[in-house]
């Protein structure tokens, strides 16, 4: 049997399996911390889906609005908008009221932001509009 069976085995996987997505989404707030949110992002993205196949969905909001608030640091509105999107709906059915506030606040910046880039010209975006599934 190898270790993994035996971790199955004794049901100790789903417990690994959330603590390796709680250690990604503190890694991700040391990153985000520090100003490195490429790599905030890279384990907030990783961490919601771990969270997501754990059955933790308000895990899975909040590392989602983490996602979209360290590309709003990025100024990279674009991106953060399909990460808002999906995470403001989970936050509102999982009563998160001052995320969802939060969400919300960041959303009316996001598209702000977005009209503001749009007004100065395509080339001032630089990428285009992520997007999330729900799923």
């Amino acid at each position: 049997m190898t270790t993994q069976e035996g971790h199955t085995a004794l049901g100790l996987g789903t417990a690994t399996r959330r603590d390796r997505a709680f250690f990604l989404d503190l890694l991700g707030d040391s990153q985000a911390g520090l100003g490195h949110y490429e790599a905030a992002i890279e384990a907030y993205r990783d961490a919601a889906q771990q969270f997501e196949a754990d059955g933790a969905p308000c895990s899975r909001a909040l590392c989602l609005f983490k996602v979209a608030d360290s590309y709003m640091s990025r100024h990279e509105p674009w991106h953060a908008l399909g990460y808002l999107e999906v995470c403001l709906p989970l936050l509102r059915e999982l009563g998160l009221v001052r995320h969802f506030s939060l969400a919300q606040d960041r959303l009316a910046a996001c598209r702000a932001e977005l009209v503001r880039v749009r007004l100065t010209g395509p080339a001032a975006a630089g990428g285009q509009v992520s997007t999330v599934t729900a799923g």
